[in-house]
């Protein structure tokens, strides 16, 4: 039996989709609340949670993961991207390219995976700018829309400076920031470490323990050999795919 077909109970309650469609726009909301009024000490941090829920959204709307009709799983994938100052479907291209082909020369995005750490470190931040003209290559029918999501995240970028400037609010600039810095940071804690850390590791099992309570953050890590073999799965019931299906091959995400 295919892995889709295994996994197809397990889908989001309404009250489940409800949050994970809120969970990073709420949290944007109190980044904005909490900026405006100066509190430096807890807006960062929540911008940090901000990228991170954007993260496991787009993500998740990368697999369709979410149960909502094609059109408006298209529209949160570019909206969702924006969190990460990316192109939603430039991110798709080559995260279902390295679903088909994990690891292997043809992966651009599972790449830093197969480095040394240092390289990862100091190439990393290229490395992001080089998965968006990849994404453009291998999908020539879907440039338009990666190219208007592009233009947008510089507009973004445009608007921040300009309000800056005008009012000389710093409130867009630190999230840009945060959200740079996050991106720039991808290969490390969305390649690397999850690829190369054993599910028997002590840090993964302590965040298997949790990740049902806590965070999709901790599930995609916790599960992240799970994802590869049931990537219809969303995030949040991660946890519930490994004690519930038959667990993947060893080699399955490697």
């Amino acid at each position: 039996m295919q892995p889709n077909t295994l996994a197809a109970h397990l889908q989001l309650s309404p009250a489940q989709q409800r949050l994970e469609l809120l969970r990073p726009w709420l949290l944007l909301g109190a980044y904005l609340l909490t900026a405006s009024l100066g509190w430096w000490w807890l807006a960062v941090p929540l911008a940090v949670a901000v990228c991170l829920a954007g993260f496991v959204q787009t993500h998740d709307a990368m697999h369709q993961a979410l149960g909502l009709p094609k059109a408006a799983n298209n529209r949160l994938l570019t909206l969702s991207g924006l969190l990460l100052l990316k192109s939603g479907h430039g991110l798709q291209v080559t995260h279902l390219r390295h679903h088909a082909h994990c690891l292997q020369d043809d992966d651009p995005e599972g790449a830093p995976a197969t480095w040394r750490f240092w390289r990862v470190l100091w190439q990393g931040p290229y490395h992001i700018l080089m998965l968006r003209r990849e994404s453009l290559r291998m999908a020539p029918h879907t440039r338009h829309i990666q190219w208007l999501e592009t233009a947008a995240t510089l507009a973004l970028l445009v608007v921040f400076v300009g309000v800056y400037w005008a009012w000389g609010s710093a409130v867009g600039l630190v999230y840009w920031g945060v959200a740079f810095v996050m991106s720039a940071t991808l290969p490390i804690w969305a390649s690397y470490v999850p690829h190369r850390l054993s599910e028997r590791n002590p840090l993964v099992r302590a965040s298997a323990a949790t990740a049902s309570f806590w965070t999709p953050v901790l599930a995609s890590f916790a599960f992240h050999h799970v994802h590869h073999h049931y990537p219809r799965v969303p995030t949040a019931l991660l946890h519930r795919a490994a004690a519930e299906l038959p667990p993947p091959p060893p080699h399955d995400h490697t």
